[in-house]
């Protein structure tokens, strides 16, 4: 078998599901987005460390102030984000998803999927990734983000973080 025979059976799906809009493919333990897994398992177990037993407090102070905030006096798309990460060190959910609700969420559904892809990587499972079944449902899903991201931002600008 040649290489690029070998390479495209690694490339197809093992299962594709639609489910609304969405496209779920399972591909094989050795696509080449496999590598995926291992980087979320890592990053997501350092950031579980750091949060459970680095001292942030001293460390939070060494960090420069928000750039844009100095220059415009309006919070940008992130702020909030230290305070929510100390936060989450001291085990406030609640606090933290009120500094910068996207941020949190989206930090909270990144360690929450750690475990999963740490499973999919060790016992070599199938790699699931999702899709759109569209380019209307790819705009659909940019522009509700966009719309996601001005809602937060004006959250945070709001709350005067």
């Amino acid at each position: 078998m040649d290489g690029v025979t070998e390479d495209r059976g690694r490339n197809e799906p093992l299962r594709v599901r639609r489910v609304g809009p969405l496209v779920l493919r399972a591909f094989p333990p050795d696509h080449p987005t496999a590598d995926l897994e291992v980087a979320i398992t890592t990053v997501g177990l350092l950031v579980v460390l750091v949060l459970a037993f680095l001292p942030l407090e001293p460390l939070v102070r060494l960090l420069p102030p928000c750039t844009f905030h100095r220059l415009t006096g309006h919070p940008c798309l992130t702020c909030g984000t230290t305070r929510l990460l100390l936060a989450l060190a001291r085990g406030h959910v609640g606090e933290a998803l009120a500094w910068n609700p996207l941020v949190a969420a989206g930090l909270l559904a990144f360690l929450a999927w750690t475990p999963v892809a740490a499973v999919q990587w060790l016992f070599r499972l199938p790699r699931w990734r999702i899709g759109f079944g569209s380019a209307r449902a790819r705009w659909i899903a940019a522009a509700a983000f966009a719309v996601l991201l001005a809602l937060d931002w004006a959250y945070v600008a709001w709350r005067g973080v």
